[in-house]
C-alpha cells in the first residue's frame, strides 16, 4: 500500500524491545510490573520512547484516517511531550489504546 513505511525505514516507529542501549527495556519492564518503582529517569526514557513512536510519520499515512482521528493523533503527540509522571504515562497509554495504538 502506498504511503506505508516499512519497519526498517528510519522514520518508522521502533519497538522498545529492539532498542540496543540496554536502558529502555528495564524501564518499560518496571512500568509494566512495578510502576511505583519508576524513577524520574525511567519516566524520561519512556517519554522519549513514546515520542519517537507517536511522532513517526507512519501514523499520518493512515489512508482511512479522518479529521477526528488526526485531531486525536495530534493530541497524543501533545500529551507525549508533556509526560513527567507515572500517572501521565498511564493516561497516555490509555489514550493510545483507545486509538488502537499499542507501543507496549
Amino acid at each position: 500500500m502506498a504511503g506505508l513505511l516499512p519497519l526498517s525505514h528510519p522514520l518508522a516507529p521502533k519497538y522498545w524491545r529492539a532498542e540496543t542501549s540496554g536502558v529502555l527495556a528495564p524501564a518499560i519492564e518496571r512500568y509494566l510490573l512495578r510502576p511505583k518503582t519508576l524513577t524520574p529517569r525511567d519516566v524520561s526514557l519512556i517519554r522519549a520512547y513514546i515520542r519517537q513512536w507517536i511522532d513517526s510519520p507512519a501514523w499520518d499515512a493512515n489512508p482511512h484516517g479522518n479529521e477526528a482521528q488526526r485531531a486525536n493523533l495530534n493530541e497524543l503527540r501533545s500529551l507525549a511531550a508533556r509526560i513527567t509522571t507515572v500517572a501521565d504515562l498511564r493516561h497516555w497509554f490509555d489514550a493510545a489504546l483507545d486509538m488502537g495504538i499499542d507501543p507496549l
